[in-house]
């Protein structure tokens, strides 16, 4: 009887997670945002963790397929000591907690066994249908983001109880998203999206729409002012050219010495950093004199997209950030102060500490897992970061055995794993990152030969 309904099943994680990968993005757009904050979000995003959580049981109590997962135990561990300081946390709050734990469960029992079990054919299905979905809402997001660059003044919106800059602000373009750099982050992504369907598609039509879109989120993130992507980008475009090296290399009938191979893997990144830099500095230049002859009333400040607001504080904060978690971390160095509730912790126990006076958020994964979890925490997700880098590492460079949905997943890893570095995603949130890391991780992981 189970295996009759095994088929049925699958096919629901597949679209569930699809369909609430696109949900998430449309959470990114302020107005959009605003008309479900108080209304549909909350209950979206608790049903979606509870049939998550339901289709893990399913799978867990039935199927089994969670212990197909590479390395398993290492998940369980990591959810087990989140589960550990809820509990020892639970003074600080029980809600947010209790959310997290459902989450963590769903992304690395749910999403990250949904990958390991795609086939090349099924992974292939579930990107194109994503970057379609994704490409065109972004598309849609960022040009009307470029045309407000030129023809709308900055203005704020009141929103998650404080007021969101949009259009042109503080010499950034933020756009119709809450975040640019979360803005930024997707398009880049979707810049990748783009590649995937113009080799994946024939058409001139679809390839010039694709190069177009391309075209206009490169815009996007460069007025968007996101060093984050920025970083991202260089990072993503070194691997490739590393890559495409290390593939022409084995392919050429004369081998270039390996003191020459070296140093061109080594140049990859600094190549990649000059020319980006330089690029964003001559287009930046370019845009202002542009909007300027567009519209001139609108554009009167000289320098208008170098950004004033990290003068004196290049981190924008987040050096003084990542020192305020820490600092609540050497009162509970095992556990932590509890995944979520950091802020509550703070303004009991430490009143007049940074975080408790300004309430950000930590604005980095891996340090939100060490304030968060502790130290025991910690350490189990060094283990699991060594774990998936001993298995993804060789096989990034292996051009033999490469193929372009291998590639891809490694492109998401890649770029989620340095962004996190300036974002809280992807252990104790939910959202788009999660929804594209963890089913990669799964593919990423399972054996080289895949039906």
């Amino acid at each position: 009887m189970k295996e009759k309904y095994y088929t049925l099943y699958r096919n629901t994680i597949f679209y569930f997670t699809l369909a609430f990968a696109i949900y998430t993005l449309f959470g990114r757009f302020a107005v959009l945002h605003a008309l479900v904050e108080h209304t549909v979000n909350a209950f979206l995003y608790v049903f979606a963790g509870f049939f998550g959580l339901f289709l893990f049981a399913i799978d867990f109590f039935i199927y089994r397929d969670f212990r197909k997962m590479k390395y398993y135990p290492v998940y369980i561990a990591f959810i087990v000591c989140a589960a550990v300081s809820s509990v020892l946390n639970y003074s600080y709050g029980i809600t947010s907690n209790l959310s997290t734990l459902v989450w963590l469960v769903v992304q690395m029992g749910l999403f990250a066994t949904m990958g390991q079990l795609f086939t090349k054919k099924q992974y292939d299905r579930w990107l194109t249908l994503f970057f379609l979905f994704s490409g065109l809402i972004w598309g849609i997001a960022s040009t009307v983001s470029l045309y407000q660059y030129v023809f709308v003044s900055g203005y704020r919106v009141f929103l998650n109880e404080r007021m969101i800059r949009q259009s042109l602000y503080d010499n950034r373009l933020f756009g119709v998203f809450i975040d640019p750099n979360l803005g930024a982050f997707v398009a880049f992504l979707v810049i990748w999206g783009m590649i995937y369907l113009i080799r994946k598609y024939t058409s001139k039509i679809a390839r010039a729409i694709a190069v177009l879109n391309i075209v206009i989120q490169l815009f996007y993130i460069i007025l968007s002012g996101s060093r984050s992507t920025e970083i991202c980008m260089i990072l993503s475009l070194s691997y490739t050219i590393i890559y495409l090296l290390i593939k022409r290399y084995r392919l050429s009938s004369r081998k270039p010495s390996m003191i020459i191979r070296i140093l061109s893997y080594i140049a990859a990144p600094v190549v990649c950093a000059v020319i980006l830099i330089s690029f964003f500095t001559l287009f930046k230049t370019g845009a202002s004199h542009f909007a300027k002859c567009m519209s001139p009333e609108k554009h009167t400040v000289e320098n208008e997209l170098k950004r004033t607001d990290i003068e004196g504080n290049e981190s924008n904060n987040r050096i003084d950030i990542w020192k305020g978690y820490l600092f609540l971390l050497k009162d509970k160095p095992v556990f932590g102060v509890s995944p979520r509730n950091a802020w509550e912790y703070a303004d009991r126990e430490h009143p007049g500490s940074y975080i408790a006076e300004h309430h950000y958020d930590v604005h980095n994964a891996y340090i939100a897992v060490l304030a968060g979890m502790g130290i025991v925490g910690f350490l189990v997700l060094l283990v699991m970061l060594f774990c998936i880098l001993k298995t993804i590492l060789p096989r990034s460079v292996d051009a033999a055995s490469m193929d372009t949905q291998y590639f891809f997943a490694l492109q998401i890893i890649l770029n989620i794993a340095v962004f996190i570095f300036f974002y809280p995603g992807i252990f104790f949130t939910n959202g788009i990152d999660t929804l594209l890391f963890w089913p990669a991780i799964g593919y990423a992981l399972q054996p080289k030969k895949m039906s």
